[in-house]
């Protein structure tokens, strides 16, 4: 059975994560009686479709001046269900003077869980996510949450940092408490953004070097092997023969669309929407639909590649081969340096001039 999500973009962030996947950062608002319509839209759309079919608010909800009003809409949608993700930067929400109007909002149509992602000490994961100060906000606000009643959790944004900043990693956790832990490892992906953070990108090794520390981040080394995120992981499965062509054309029963600020609907998201389905607007919903049922899945990233133009896995593996295994070296260091001198953070880091 095809699970349909519609990515409904309200608001710009508060962070230009380096391996932001939904085109994150400053951008336009959508006015409320747009979101507002929006939704309508949708709902209707849902109706229509034979799917089990839901949407997402992103990028930054609690940037939108209206989110209270916007949530109880979202909540009251009857065809098509509210996903709430609950992931925030909390930069936007600790700047709200209204902010325990905001969490009322939330917990009063039932969305009891939020989460901040975590990218390693304050110095790294304000690089990553390019915000002075991002990661000591992250913290307030999570704390602040867990004041108002719902349940924090911390999504660990692996990278090439985290050997050295696991014990401050452990540190946190226990500060927090956290109800849920998540390990998320950013996968190769063939938009412009992904580009940023391939020098931050952790290697096979430094993720097994953090064993010790596997049992109180709630992972388990099998689990955390399962997915090919890493140049090591990637020669690996294809010594052992992985048919990287055959994955890609495995049909998917998910299928992801993006409705922009503007309103333009689009079929795919993470940054890489395919087709343009109109604007909703003037959306003519029941011609939507039709066009959404010919569609196929495109979970993964395989939807955008054409399978039969890739390299083989002999070819595959000498490229892969001559990715440094510690992306410090040669000019990375050089790129990692000038990023944090962007992002306003003086540190000198160890080992580079």
């Amino acid at each position: 059975m095809m699970t349909v999500n519609f990515d409904l973009i309200i608001a710009g962030c508060n962070t230009r994560c380096r391996h932001c996947y939904v085109n994150g950062g400053p951008g336009g608002m959508m006015p409320l009686a747009s979101v507002l319509g929006t939704i309508e839209k949708l709902d209707a759309l849902a109706e229509l479709l034979p799917y089990e079919t839901s949407f997402t608010l992103d990028n930054e909800p609690m940037d939108h001046p209206d989110i209270c009003v916007i949530i109880r809409a979202a909540a009251a949608a009857k065809h098509i269900g509210y996903f709430h993700h609950g992931m925030t930067s909390g930069i936007a929400l600790m700047a709200r003077k209204d902010r325990d109007d905001v969490m009322r909002a939330y917990l009063d149509q039932g969305f009891r869980e939020f989460g901040v992602t975590v990218h390693g000490n304050a110095a790294h994961h304000d690089m990553i996510v390019r915000r002075k100060d991002a990661r000591r906000t992250a913290v307030e606000a999570a704390e602040y949450i867990k004041t108002c009643g719902a349940e924090i959790g911390v999504s660990l944004m692996f990278n090439r940092f985290f050997h050295e900043d696991a014990d401050g990693i452990d540190a946190l956790l226990e500060r927090l408490g956290p109800g849920w832990i998540y390990f998320a490892v950013p996968n190769y992906t063939p938009h412009g953004n992904m580009m940023n953070f391939e020098p931050f990108r952790g290697s096979l090794d430094s993720l097994l070097g953090l064993r010790s520390h596997y049992a109180l981040w709630g992972q388990k080394e099998e689990k955390l092997l399962e997915d090919v995120c890493t140049p090591g992981m990637l020669i690996k499965r294809l010594e052992e023969g992985l048919d990287v062509g055959e994955m890609f054309e495995r049909p998917q029963e998910e299928m992801y669309l993006t409705v922009r600020p503007d309103g333009s609907l689009f079929y795919g998201n993470t940054g890489v929407e395919t087709e343009r389905l109109g604007n909703m607007r003037t959306l003519d919903v029941k011609a939507a639909a039709r066009r959404i049922l010919e569609l196929p899945g495109n979970r993964d990233w395989g939807a955008f590649y054409d399978a039969g133009t890739l390299p083989g896995p002999e070819e595959m593996i000498r490229a892969l081969g001559r990715v440094p295994a510690d992306l410090a070296y040669s000019d990375m260091a050089s790129t990692v340096y000038r990023a944090f001198a962007e992002a306003g953070i003086p540190t000198v880091i160890r080992g580079w001039k």
